[in-house]
């Protein structure tokens, strides 16, 4: 069963999109599910090297494109999770905007020990990934 599928159930009417890597899977996602209400969010927390590392302690919110989103159901889509901090973020910043529900997905999530684990996820891996889009 594809993250898609397993999304259908919960019947979001926006993603948001976590840039950078989470934009690729989210517009995959919304088409998919046929949701023409996309948004991004962009926090910084790691480089862009492999491994990455470090950059700042949290995550911090570089741009929001996102509206009000009030009563809406929101899928929060990202291609990785390495701590689970970025989601947390997200979630945050998605409650601020009045949204009924929220609930994330990524690709590959990096540790069993998240501090905001992802709804919906297709796979675990400890290395680190190389998508097609890096």
């Amino acid at each position: 069963m594809t993250i898609a599928e397993e999304v259908r159930t919960y019947r979001p009417t926006v993603i948001i999109a976590i840039m950078r890597g989470g934009i690729y899977p989210a517009l995959i996602i919304a088409s998919r599910l046929g949701i023409d209400r996309l948004y991004t969010v962009e926090f910084r927390r790691y480089s862009d090297e492999k491994p990455p590392r470090d950059i700042y302690g949290e995550p911090k919110l570089l741009r929001d494109d996102s509206p009000r989103l009030d009563g809406e159901r929101v899928l929060i889509v990202d291609d990785v999770a390495r701590t689970g901090s970025t989601l947390r973020a997200a979630m945050e910043v998605m409650i601020t905007k009045g949204v009924s529900e929220v609930r994330s997905a990524v690709l590959i999530i990096r540790s069993q020990e998240l501090v905001c684990p992802p709804d919906y996820y297709a796979t675990f891996m400890s290395a680190c990934p190389l998508f097609p889009w890096e």
